[in-house]
Parts: C-alpha cells; sequence; structure tokens
C-alpha cells in the first residue's frame, strides 16, 4: 500500500511544509489556496490521505513547528469529525511524545540552557504539583505547545504518562478546532456567512485557558 511512489509524494509535501514554516510563509493562505486541490485528493485517496495526513502531523509536532493549529482547522475542512479526531488526537499526542524524547535524550542540556527560565518554572511545579501540573499546562495552554513537549522532557515524569495525561489535556482544544475547521470549510464553500456557531466556537476556544485556569491555578501559579 505505501510504495515508492508514495513514499515520494509524502517526502514532497513533507518539504513543502517545512519551508513554509521555516521561512515564515503565511501558512493558512497557502491552505485556503490549494483547499479545492487537497479536499480533491482526499476525496480520490481517502485511505491515503488520512496516512500522509497523520504522518505529517507527527513530523511537524515532533519537530516544534507552529503548524498544529493550522493542521488542526484543516482535519476539519477535508475530513468528517470522526476521522479528524482520531487522527489530531494521536498524531498530535505522538508527535509531542516524540519532542518530549528528543529533549530528554539527545538535546537535554541545549533546552536547559536555553530556556532555563521556563525550564525552572515547569520543574517547580512538577516538584510540587506531579502530574497534574501537565495537566494544567495541557488545558489552560500558558506556554507554547513545543515548550511543554520539550522542557517536560527535561523533568522526571515517566514516558507514558506524559502521553496519557497529554493526549487527556488536549482533547478539549482538539475538538474546537476541529469544528472551526469544518465551520471554515463550509463558509467557504457556500454562501453562508458567520453565525452564532463560529461566534460560540470561536468564544469556546478563548474561554478555554480562562475556564481552565480557574480550577488549575494552584497549578499554574503555586
Amino acid at each position: 500500500m505505501f510504495n515508492k511512489k508514495n513514499f515520494v509524494f509524502l517526502t514532497i509535501v513533507i518539504l513543502i511544509l517545512l519551508i513554509l514554516s521555516l521561512v515564515g510563509i503565511d501558512f493558512l493562505s497557502f491552505l485556503n489556496h490549494h483547499n479545492l486541490f487537497i479536499k480533491d485528493f482526499v476525496q480520490k485517496n481517502p485511505q491515503h490521505s488520512k496516512i500522509y495526513f497523520f504522518i505529517i502531523y507527527i513530523i511537524m509536532t515532533a519537530l516544534s513547528l507552529p503548524v498544529a493549529s493550522l493542521l488542526g482547522l484543516l482535519s476539519g475542512m477535508i475530513f468528517n469529525f470522526f476521522d479528524a479526531l482520531i487522527l489530531v488526537s494521536f498524531a498530535s499526542t505522538i508527535g509531542a511524545l516524540l519532542s518530549f524524547l528528543l529533549s530528554r535524550y539527545l538535546f537535554q542540556d541545549y533546552f536547559k540552557n536555553k530556556y532555563i527560565n521556563q525550564y525552572n518554572i515547569i520543574n517547580n511545579g512538577f516538584i510540587k504539583n506531579g502530574v497534574m501540573y501537565l495537566f494544567a499546562l495541557r488545558m489552560c495552554m500558558f506556554f507554547p505547545y513545543f515548550l511543554v513537549n520539550t522542557l517536560t522532557g527535561l523533568t522526571t515524569i515517566k514516558n507514558w504518562l506524559f502521553y496519557i495525561v497529554s493526549q487527556i489535556g488536549m482533547l478539549p482544544g482538539t475538538i474546537i478546532i476541529i469544528l472551526i475547521g469544518s465551520k471554515i470549510d463550509r463558509i467557504i464553500n457556500s454562501s453562508l456567512t458567520i453565525d452564532t456557531e463560529i461566534i460560540l466556537l470561536f468564544t469556546l476556544i478563548g474561554l478555554l485557558p480562562i475556564i481552565s485556569k480557574m480550577f488549575f491555578t494552584k497549578y499554574i501559579l503555586k
């Protein structure tokens, strides 16, 4: 199923996304302009497209490139809700785990020195509150995604525990992002205008860190 042609195609797509991310091109604009092509490819290659998306998402998040939310929106635009939820939830968590492992076993000294202040905050949080601190960070999103992954890798949390807590903690935000992507797709491809549903979704994504902070303040601010 995954032959040489598929491998070459996937490699080209990944290189394009890497270039877009590194040179600072508007990634959202790129997706918007190529939306019809992407959807046509997905319709003609339903299984391969899911495999490609899954692998690309893992690689992008493992490399700590700032495209996770945009890929989450894209998943809502090109897949049905449940397919998108499964793909994004597992790919984002696996990518986070790979980033975590790279930090723990290969770049520990580099990240500890580069982000010493942030590391001290996270490490102290773990010392005082244990695994609930990671759950709070995932829910509240005060720290950038890649910093949570890399700096948590410098702590003593177990690999499997990091994975489980991350997947559960990121799930609410993942669901909202996918729903927003689905709604944006319907707006782009029809005469629909922005309605109360999408306003509510954007409100939820904005309120999620605030609401979660109310419950987890003691894990963030101690």
